[in-house]
């Protein structure tokens, strides 16, 4: 670990090795060893990886690139600098640019932003650029010409948010064929041209596309949940032990906090991401955790430096709020892909850093089943951008409203008075469902009902087992137990009686915090609850 004279960590501003390698005051997490192992093989050296924005991908590949240029100065100190790293005797050329530069507002535009990043690209390796043909013509000739001039006869590509073109136009299919039938021509000639290229490397946030446009990139070799590589990008908990731990402690003191609970909460906002179902490594979200280890608060940073409109876009169009966060079923093919044409909500969600992987469950070769993951929101952070943000915007509800809301259940819900939000704040929830939105039956309106105590801070565990049957949700506290059974179209009577008769609260009946039961009924004549029946057990 190189040593600073000042324990800052950089967050959003620094996407560059160089800068930041040389800036006096800010702190490097040695991260070139992982890097090392990444790029050695000359057999295997077309990779893509994909991570949530704001992870550090922009300035991976600008530690890859000095790399790769021998900038060995900037490296003293590090973990490769006593390795035997070919760019220390064979520097290779590299042309590293973002796809975000050839994003337009119609398909022509974009053309002609992707044929000014080649005319762009040949400038800097001087070599002939061509204004005729295909822009994926010219940009193989820029692959050809730059490779016979590079003292290797070889290059290096690093290609950066690879599906900001696409994503564009996920709302327009008919512009969306046109500019992934483009894009699949462009980035095959980097498959064709491949023994012209030392190492490639393409990042993005999302797979999206990959059955289409990665149809002609079949050759590169995916590491975005390669165990070997699940704590490249991001900061893991026993980083906060050892180059990070002065930046905990300083957080600490600001805090009134030792370093053991600063760690905690600090861990409970931002860690969680797990990448590699091989792996049980967890990393913090970078972006984040500096942020919070500069300004000495625990808040949301990620969210705030620019959300997508992809997620709320997907969520409206499909008419319904996602099923339970906390635990979503997946498969591998449901990680691995997300089809621009379906956009299956809980890919994008994952991708999109919302959910990580909560739990692996494994498969069975005897019957054929298949592993399957369980996936859940990696932390506080993400929890309450889910809930303030995504799901309250998509509801039309004011964020500064809604906030004094969720405080003040809150609030009473931690002092084991739950008869206000039970009668009055779920009400008001139920009531900004938009009126093109239908719950049709009881499993609809529960699952609403969950999601609306979660946004309030309840988190109740659903389908809570007792010996005759599962109750819709029980929430514990440390003063109180309240046990819900749900209705539709019935009465919040029935729930109540459904409770008793079949002992859903006996567990805790006798024990020392109250027990509460309450019974709601939706009424799919108003479109909101009848009013909640709360009594003592």
């Amino acid at each position: 670990m190189r040593k600073k004279k000042v324990i800052r960590v950089p967050t959003t501003g620094t996407f560059d090795f160089e800068t930041l390698i040389s800036d006096e005051e800010a702190k490097y997490v040695d991260k070139t060893a992982l890097l090392y192992e990444l790029a050695r093989r000359k057999a295997d050296s077309q990779l893509f990886i994909s991570r949530p924005r704001r992870f550090g991908k922009s300035l991976m590949l600008s530690t890859l690139k000095a790399m790769f240029e021998g900038r060995r100065d900037l490296f003293r100190g590090l973990a490769i600098d006593k390795l035997p790293w070919e760019g220390w005797k064979s520097p290779t050329p590299v042309y590293s640019f973002t796809m975000s530069s050839a994003v337009g507002e119609t398909y022509e535009l974009f053309v002609s932003q992707l044929a000014k990043l080649v005319k762009e690209l040949c400038a800097e390796a001087k070599v002939p650029y061509d204004d005729e043909g295909a822009v994926s013509g010219r940009f193989e000739l820029f692959l050809k010409n730059a490779a016979a001039k590079s003292p290797t006869k070889k290059i290096v590509v690093l290609i950066d948010e690879y599906d900001e073109p696409v994503a564009k136009f996920l709302d327009d299919l008919e512009t969306l064929k046109k500019v992934r039938s483009t894009l699949h021509d462009f980035y095959e000639k980097l498959k064709v041209n491949s023994g012209s290229i030392r190492f490639l490397m393409m990042t993005g946030v999302t797979k999206l596309t990959k059955l289409s446009v990665f149809s002609g990139l079949n050759h590169l070799k995916d590491r975005s949940s390669d165990a070997r590589f699940a704590t490249l990008l991001g900061y893991t908990a026993k980083e906060l032990d050892g180059p990070l731990r002065e930046n905990v402690e300083a957080f600490g003191a600001k805090n009134g906090m030792g370093f053991a609970e600063a760690k905690k909460n600090i861990l409970a906002w931002y860690d969680g991401y797990r990448f590699a179902p091989r792996s049980k490594e967890r990393v913090c979200n970078p972006v984040s955790l500096g942020s919070a280890l500069e300004s000495g608060e625990l808040k949301g940073y990620w969210e705030s430096t620019g959300k997508t409109s992809l997620i709320i876009n997907r969520i409206e169009r499909a008419g319904k709020l996602p099923s339970d966060i906390e635990n979503v079923s997946a498969d591998a093919f449901m990680l691995d892909v997300c089809d621009a044409e379906s956009l299956p909500m809980e890919s994008l969600l994952y991708q999109g850093g919302y959910l990580t992987i909560k739990d692996v469950r494994p498969g069975d070769p005897d019957t054929g089943k298949e592993e399957s993951f369980v996936l859940a929101p990696p932390n506080l952070e993400v929890r309450e951008a889910l809930k303030r943000g995504y799901l309250s915007q998509v509801m039309g509800l004011r964020e500064s409203p809604f906030n004094t809301l969720v405080d003040a259940a809150k609030r009473q819900i931690a002092s084991g008075d739950i008869r206000e939000v039970a009668e009055t704040m779920l009400f008001s929830l139920y009531a900004q469902v938009p009126p093109g939105w239908r719950i049709k039956d009881e499993a609809e309106a529960k699952r609403y009902f969950l999601l609306f105590s979660a946004m309030l801070g309840a988190n109740p565990a659903p389908e809570f087992p007792s010996v005759r049957g599962y109750a819709d949700a029980v929430i514990e506290t440390p003063s109180a137990v309240y046990v819900f059974e749900f209705k539709y179209g019935k009465s919040a009577k029935a729930a109540i009686r459904q409770i008793r008769e079949r002992g859903y609260a006996d567990k805790w009946i006798g024990g020392k915090r109250p027990v509460t039961l309450i019974g709601i009924n939706f009424n799919p004549r108003k479109r909101n609850i009848d009013m909640p029946i709360v009594e003592p057990a």
